[in-house]
């Protein structure tokens, strides 16, 4: 088996109410590191990672607790293409929040 570090050394932080973007060059593990911190990785036969994230140096992040807090919009999500990045950001909220889309 090859072992091969995709995330080493990361840290971060984002503000409370603000819109906090990762940019970077392709296969720099900004995908990685989103589906890390949100818990969506699917551990697949051999797989393995470590490590853990605090929010507020306190609290485990897991799944449950970083949909409370936080929003993560897949570069696959399905999105219309007549909206503008303002509209697709309400639509997507809306649907979080379960407020109607009118």
């Amino acid at each position: 088996m090859i072992k091969q570090d995709i995330l080493r050394n990361c840290s971060g932080s984002a503000m409370p109410g603000q819109v906090t973007y990762i940019m970077g060059s392709s296969g720099a593990g900004k995908t990685s590191l989103l589906n890390l911190i949100s818990d969506r990785l699917s551990k697949k036969s051999g797989q393995h990672y470590s490590g853990s994230g605090l929010i507020n140096d306190k609290t485990e992040l897991s799944q449950s607790v970083f949909g409370d807090i936080g929003a993560y919009f897949m570069q696959d999500d399905i999105l219309f293409s007549y909206f503008t990045v303002e509209e697709a950001f309400l639509f997507a909220a809306k649907l979080k929040l379960n407020i109607p889309l009118n």
